[in-house]
């Protein structure tokens, strides 16, 4: 129940968070620019945890951070800004973005998600995927309502209020659920062996022979965004630390362990649903979930279009049956497409609302069964080594594994050099074409074969890469470092070929 709380110069709306999902944030505010007194509150949410922020003067000054420079703003789009405030004891990370409420006035608003100033390496680890949940909860669930009420004849405050009690109030504790489920449930660091598979590989070898190596391949080679799923929490657990091992520290405060599932009822435009509160979530790296039915492997906790959602394709593991899923799609046809979908919405600035699903059947032909799996040597390679080394003697294991992805990144490195070294060269030649052909000269048709196409064989022979599984373990982690490599490595550059085929036809 809301309660109207009055300040010297405004008032604003005042809730509490549910206790099961108040407990990461110490406060939530919206605030908008007002022309007479300045930056003005409208609702605030609090946290359910001793760290609560209930000084009102604490936040009207964070409001009056967040939006006293936006006055006359003219920037489309959701601004992002994040401040630290030692002397207030928080951090707050805020949105700001104009809408036309009322017809023929812009208002500007800033939605702030305030942490205590403690949190802030921990939070500065989980920013960017904080940040893309907020700037969707806001356009999918704020934004747009508000935008198609800007024709009816009512105060500002009175179409906010309506919009975050039938369709913001919901969503909201969702996000916030998910942000206190990914601290609750975080990977611990540093990660005990003995937690992982590695402690005891024959045992699980003994089960199912290279499901291992399967795993640790795939995870590998989609980037690290690994769902597992089962129905003993321990299993699913412990393969989740396990594939920690290979992530960053950063990328492991963005994954998250087995959790129970909460059921709660969701209301939109078609009626009540009722949703999986932890469900399946673009952007996370590791996260774990109960199998609904062991016996039906097409029943997953996501639909196909979530996981177009993520930026690389996804690995599932099954730890009931012990096998290994790929999303069945090429690797640079994937980005390439996504890139596509992305431009697409920037252009046309659609707002696409993505439904929250419970368990339902998903088109198991979507995916790839480990036997079509690209097999890694090193992978093998660093397996087989690792059952030679002491797994009680503290640091060794993990030395090694560390070691391992060192190794990982540094073929990384150089396949980005050669890269770009070679479509350096391929642009002097597309150059000096151009020269030739205005000098009456012709390019032959294996000249513009030979320069459409890497020289994939050179370079896993420079990088000393035996199989194609290891070179997309390498391309994938060049990925990060340069955006677009798979493009250029695992596809003919069509773009070239198709340029020198016109100057072979002048």
């Amino acid at each position: 129940m809301s309660s109207s709380f009055s300040y010297p110069e405004l008032q604003y709306k005042k809730y509490d968070l549910p206790v099961e999902s108040g407990t990461y944030f110490s406060s939530i505010a919206l605030a908008v620019w007002d022309n007479i007194h300045g930056p003005k509150l409208l609702h605030v949410w609090t946290g359910q945890n001793p760290r609560a922020l209930n000084d009102d003067r604490k936040l009207v000054t964070i409001a009056n951070f967040t939006l006293n420079d936006e006055a006359g703003r003219d920037q489309e789009g959701i601004e992002t800004k994040f401040y630290s405030l030692p002397k207030h004891g928080v951090i707050a990370s805020a949105f700001v973005f104009s809408l036309e409420v009322v017809e023929g006035k812009q208002d500007i608003f800033s939605f702030i998600l305030i942490l205590p100033y403690h949190e802030l390496s921990e939070y500065l680890a989980r920013h960017a995927f904080c940040q893309d949940k907020a700037e969707k909860l806001l356009c999918n669930h704020f934004v747009s309502h508000l935008v198609k009420m800007s024709s009816e004849k009512a105060l500002l405050i009175d179409k906010v209020d309506k919009v975050i009690s039938e369709c913001f109030r919901t969503p909201l504790m969702i996000f916030t659920e998910l942000m206190s489920s990914i601290r609750a449930y975080a990977i611990p660091h540093p990660i005990d062996i003995k937690q992982t598979f590695l402690g005891d590989i024959p045992a699980l070898e003994r089960q199912s022979p290279n499901f291992l190596k399967k795993a640790i391949t795939s995870h590998l080679q989609t980037g690290g965004y690994t769902v597992v799923l089962g129905q003993d929490s321990e299993s699913v657990n412990r393969m989740i630390l396990t594939l920690g091992l290979f992530l960053t520290p950063k990328e492991q405060k963005t994954s998250r362990l087995l959790s129970s599932p909460v059921l709660v009822a969701m209301e939109d435009g078609e009626g009540v649903n009722i949703i999986h509160l932890y469900h399946y979530e673009p952007g996370l790296y590791l996260q774990g979930y109960t199998s609904m039915d062991t016996n039906n492997s097409s029943l997953l906790p996501f639909t196909k279009n979530e996981l177009e959602d993520n930026c690389m394709p996804s690995t599932i593991i099954n730890m009931d049956k012990l096998e290994v899923w790929v999303f069945n799609i090429n690797l640079a046809n994937y980005i390439r497409e996504r890139s596509e979908r992305i431009r697409k919405f920037e252009e046309e600035k659609k707002v696409t609302r993505r439904r929250l699903l419970s368990y339902k059947d998903s088109d198991m032909s979507q995916y790839d069964e480990s036997a079509k799996l690209l097999d890694s040597s090193l992978v093998h390679v660093f397996l087989q080594e690792v059952q030679l080394l002491p797994v009680n003697t503290p640091g060794v294991i993990e030395s090694y594994t560390t070691q391992f992805i060192r190794l990982l990144n540094l073929k990384a490195f150089a396949l980005v050099k050669y890269v770009e070294a070679e479509l350096k060269l391929m642009d002097n030649q597309l150059y000096l074409a151009g020269e030739q052909i205005a000098s009456a000269l012709t390019l032959s048709a294996a000249s513009a074969s030979s320069t459409s196409r890497l020289n994939t064989s050179l370079l896993m022979q420079n990088l000393s890469i035996e199989s194609d599984g290891d070179l997309r373990v390498i391309v994938i982690k060049a990925e990060r470092i340069r955006p677009k490599t798979c493009l250029d490595v695992l596809e003919p550059l069509e773009a070239a070929a198709q340029v020198l085929q016109q100057f072979e036809t002048l």
